[in-house]
This record gives structure tokens, sequence and C-alpha cells, in this order.
């Protein structure tokens, strides 16, 4: 049996998208029968979703250099930790056949096998050492298996808004959900979704009123999407995944690398970028409550246009390819 091992850095901090979307990779894996173990942080929240979803794991200290309970013998290393270290990617050589990296922004991302980003313009191919074959661009976004179903779902757009979704992954560090809540006009109909890291549950609930409704860990993301008008949101996946469904996202950053997704997607019309957690432009959300039915359904065909669901199939077909 062929094995794989995924490397995924998660934290408060990090949040939890570079872990869920190796997750949906190594569904398709281990559906093809591959042996699948994964290497996290000493993070709960982490651990408890691969228990949920049956999936070995061993407990890193650091992404540094090798971790030393590596196995032999191990035909694929997938990195999805973002900065990597030569030493590790030098240690890993030793032991596995092939080594992929995803939005890998650290020194050891010239000396992988292969390269993914979705977030880089594939002309930019040239800027990487000709050794490593690149998968560049948003046909590679990597999105869960019922997003290539729900992106032919037609959209629909009344004047104005009518509700709401808001969901900043599954630990929104900057505590972005209850701020932004506190501004959502009584008329609008809003949803808001926490993850299992959310850490002020005790404040939010107390904003519950007619108008504002909290789900806990959704797992089904695109039905929710598809449900709402437009989403605020971070840089991160949940923006490619509102692109996908067509649904108008307004993007409030939590780190720095997400902002540059955001400017992207806005420059190309499919988003609204208000910048970085700690200092978002709030005056714009009137501007964001007023949009009419025109500009959100080309907000939402152009998102469409860009992303189209299958990033997941994709990526596996050319992960096996290159092994």
């Amino acid at each position: 049996m062929s094995k794989i091992n995924f490397f995924c850095k998660a934290s408060l901090t990090d949040g939890l998208g570079h872990l869920i979307r190796q997750i949906h990779i190594a569904n398709e894996f281990r559906n093809q029968n591959y042996k699948v173990c994964f290497y996290i942080p000493d993070f709960q929240t982490a651990v408890d979703i691969l228990k949920k979803k049956n999936f070995s794991y061993h407990i890193v200290e650091s992404f540094d250099s090798a971790p030393s309970m590596i196995q032999e013998d191990i035909d694929i290393a997938i990195l999805d930790i973002q900065n990597t270290a030569r030493t590790l990617i030098e240690g890993l050589k030793n032991t596995f056949k092939k080594i992929i990296s995803f939005e890998d922004q650290g020194e050891g991302r010239n000396c992988v096998d292969l390269l993914i980003d979705c977030n880089i313009n594939p002309e930019d191919r040239q800027t990487i050492p000709a050794t490593t074959k690149t998968l560049f661009g948003l046909p590679y976004s990597v999105l869960g298996s019922e997003f290539r179903k729900f992106h032919l779902k037609e959209r629909n757009f009344q004047d104005e808004i009518q509700s709401l979704l808001i969901t900043f992954g599954g630990t929104d560090p900057h505590n972005i959900t209850i701020d932004l809540a506190k501004l959502i006009p009584n008329k609008l109909k809003t949803t808001i979704i926490i993850g299992p890291g959310f850490q002020d549950k005790k404040t939010l609930m107390e904003l519950k009123s007619d108008h504002i409704s909290v789900e806990e860990n959704v797992e089904h993301m695109a039905p929710m999407l598809l449900n709402h008008d437009g989403v605020f949101c971070s840089g991160g996946v949940t923006l490619h995944e509102a692109m996908c469904l067509g649904t108008p996202a307004f993007v409030i950053n939590q780190v720095k690398h997400q902002e540059n997704k955001a400017k992207i997607a806005e420059i190309r019309g499919a988003a609204i970028n208000l910048g970085q957690a700690s200092s978002w432009d709030k005056n714009r959300l009137i501007q964001i409550f007023k949009l009419d039915s025109k500009i959100l359904r080309n907000m939402s065909n152009t998102g469409k246009k860009c992303i189209d669901g299958k990033g997941l199939n994709r990526v596996t077909e050319a992960i096996l390819s290159t092994c």
C-alpha cells in the first residue's frame, strides 16, 4: 500500500485552513487506498478534527527539520506549512520519494518536486528552479468536493442585500466576528458561523436576536454560502469558496499574506477588500449594505468565472502524475 504523509501548520493564530485543505486531499487519496498520516503542532482543536475524520497523526514541536518519528519508505510528503526551511526539505528527502509543498514562501520551496500555489500567477514560474514543477493560478484552488457540483447553481439577487453570512475561520484570532456583528443593520438577516477554536462564545451569544443567528462547527459550507447574498470572511479558503459559488465576498484579512489574495479578488471584481483585521475600513460598510442587484450579480458571475471548484481533482491528479 502506498503511503502519504501530510505536514500541516495549525494554531490559534494560523487557523485551520491549511489542515482543512489537506484533509480534502487526504480523503481523495484514502478513497484510492493510500495510507495517510498527518504531522501537526500540538493544537487540540486540530487533533480533535483529525480524530473525528479518523486520520492517523503525530504531534511535532516544530517544522524546522524532519520529525524523528517518520517511518522509512514513504512515497509522498505533502507540506502545507507555508514557510519551509531548507533543512526540513533536505531531511525529508532522505525518506520520501517525492515532496509537494503548498503556498510555500520559505527557502525550501526551491528544493521540492512540486510547488502548488493558487495565489501566484502562472507567468511567475520563472522565479522557480527548473527542477521544481509548479501549479500556479486559481484553477488549483483546493476546495471541498461538493463545490464542483454547487458551482453550477444559478444565483439570483434582489435590489439590495437581504442576507449576510459572517465567518472568520475556525479560530478568528482577532475576534472580528463580534465587532462586525454589532455593526450589521437590524433589517439584514445575518448568520454567524463560529469554529471549534472560537474564543469568546459567551459574548457572541449575547448578540443573538431576531436578525442574528449563530451556527457552530458547520461542516458543509457550500449550502450556507449559497443561501446568503454576501459573506464577510478572511482572505483564506472561504474567499475562494465564495467566489466558486458566486457569493459576493467582503474581506477582512487575519494575516498579512491574505491581503494580496483579497486585493486580486477585488481587482477582478469578485470581492471588496476591507484591509487588515487591526485596521479594516468600517466606513465601507455603508457602501456594502447598499449594493444593488446589478453589482451583486456582476461580482457573483466574476467569482464563478475565476474558480470552478475542480481544483481538488486537478491537484490530486497532478500529485499522482508527479509521483
